[in-house]
């Protein structure tokens, strides 16, 4: 039985691949289609470049959910 491979998101490499998106920032090297997950995919480009200069995890992008 072959073993599930589970890809890293390639902006953070922190999370799973869910979705495939398409960048084009120079300074970070993505150059069209990315797999990114749920936390990456919707943050701009000053983000991204923000998440892969620094290692950052990108929960810390979104607000805390108030309860």
């Amino acid at each position: 039985m072959a073993k599930e491979i589970k890809w890293k998101c390639e902006i953070c490499r922190k999370h799973e691949v869910e979705f495939k998106d398409y960048r084009f920032i120079d300074s970070c090297g993505l150059q069209g289609k990315t797999y990114v997950c749920k936390w990456c995919r919707d943050l701009n480009d000053v983000a991204i470049r923000d998440i892969i200069r620094d290692e950052l995890n990108p929960k810390v992008f979104y607000e805390d959910e108030v309860e």
